[in-house]
């Protein structure tokens, strides 16, 4: 049964973080195509095996996907997962029963390609933004609905969300900046170590000028707002918004983090110019970004006990960033290829049949920043990453690599003799 005017629509369109990119026109134009729907408990809303070719996006209430094996889970419309399509791809992997009174949309998906400039394989979909199996019936892990993601959504829907630098970082940036006066070249190269002030810089300036091209380097957005206001906005970033927490596990994560994007940033540069096709300054800035959310989610940490514990704390970032992060870029305007890339991170199998792209580049950055740290999980043999066949890298020389690895570990020597005033 449908329900609902086209402002209840339009309403209800807005939660969803697939057309969180639309402008008031195109929402409400999309609001008139489409109908809330409401079923009943017990309802089949997607049988196994559908070859329906409209997407399901869950409003209100409780469902269940089973798989043809018997393995389920529960979504419930306060989670994560229901931001994004349930069980788009086709034939449907799983059967969808409403297990309360539900209310819902069923959007067709030739429409929503008309609307949505892109919305990337794998990183809306519940089985897999939400699916790193170790077993063979895990449907979902349960970091992924850990509450503290509830923390996090409403901060997000309330515009409360920040993203938090490690403090001893960004004091240091703060102190370098003065330094540098006002060239454009050298306040960019001192941005760039901190990972979350660079990306409110990058923010800021896009903001000043939307109807410009999409900035795709530090030095760019650093010209297009002022040598001035990027080094008033840094500084008033390291005063507000870096990360206050008790804990020495939190700290000691966020420090790992800066030390592995700042790795995996210098290595997607690297790996870029293998091929004239690829920026390699773009491709630092994916990689400087494409684990954004990971600050995030450890703004919270103190909130819940359970993440004293190192192990669980890593969980719980690790199956959220990748979700968080395509949320947050989107939301914020970052280039595509920015927003794919992050998405993507945590998806090693990801292969698609165009050329290589900037994911298979950070895909490729992460394994070499992955293989001489710790390790919390399981990391692919090269044989099992289609991205280093895609580069070209299958049977690249043992120089190759040892090149990418040295250019991660300078990049932290770099950054500590910049800081070092």
């Amino acid at each position: 049964m449908s329900l609902g005017s086209t402002i209840a629509i339009d309403a209800a369109l807005r939660r969803l973080d697939t057309v969180a990119g639309l402008d008031e026109g195109q929402l409400n134009e999309l609001a008139q195509l489409v109908e809330v729907l409401q079923a009943p408990h017990g309802t089949c809303l997607l049988s196994l095996g559908s070859k329906d070719t409209r997407v399901l996006f869950l409003l209100e209430g409780e469902l269940k996907l089973e798989a043809a094996d018997g393995a389920g889970h529960v979504v419930c419309h306060t989670d994560a997962a229901a931001l994004g399509p349930v069980s788009r791809l086709r034939p449907s992997r799983y059967g969808v029963t409403a297990l309360s009174d539900v209310r819902y949309l069923m959007i067709e998906q030739s429409l929503l390609d008309r609307f949505v400039e892109h919305v990337p394989v794998g990183g809306v979909l519940v089985e897999e933004a939400l699916m790193v199996a170790s077993e063979p019936n895990e449907l979902i892990d349960d970091s992924a609905t850990h509450p503290l993601m509830f923390d996090v959504f409403d901060d997000l829907n309330h515009g409360r969300v920040v993203v938090p630098s490690d403090p001893e970082i960004a004091i240091r940036v703060g102190r370098a900046l003065h330094a540098q006066g006002s060239d454009p070249t050298g306040i960019a190269n001192t941005l760039v170590v901190c990972p979350a002030i660079a990306l409110k810089v990058v923010r800021a300036a896009m903001v000043s000028n939307p109807k410009r091209a999409k900035i795709r380097n530090i030095k760019e957005a650093v010209v297009r707002l002022g040598s001035e206001r990027a080094i008033e906005l840094a500084v008033q970033c390291v005063l507000r918004e870096s990360l206050r927490t008790r804990s020495p596990v939190v700290r000691k994560r966020i420090s790992a983090w800066w030390e592995r994007t700042m790795r995996v940033a210098a290595m997607c540069k690297v790996l870029a110019r293998t091929s004239e096709r690829f920026d390699p300054e773009y491709a630092g800035l994916i990689g400087l970004l494409h684990s954004i959310a990971e600050p995030v989610l450890l703004g919270y940490a103190d909130r819940h006990s359970d993440l004293r514990d190192a192990a669980t704390l890593d969980n719980v970032v690790y199956e959220n960033r990748a979700q968080l992060a395509r949320i947050l870029l989107v939301l914020w305007g970052l280039p595509r290829e920015v927003v794919d890339a992050a998405t993507l991170c945590n998806y090693w199998e990801y292969e698609q049949p165009r050329e290589a792209d900037y994911t298979d580049i950070l895909l490729v950055a992460q394994w070499h920043a992955m293989i001489g740290g710790p390790r919390s999980r399981r990391i692919p043999s090269i044989e099992e990453i289609p991205a280093f066949r895609r580069l070209g890298l299958h049977g690249a020389s043992p120089e190759l690599s040892l090149k990418i690895v040295e250019a991660g570990n300078n990049a932290i020597d770099r950054a500590d003799q910049l800081l070092d005033i």
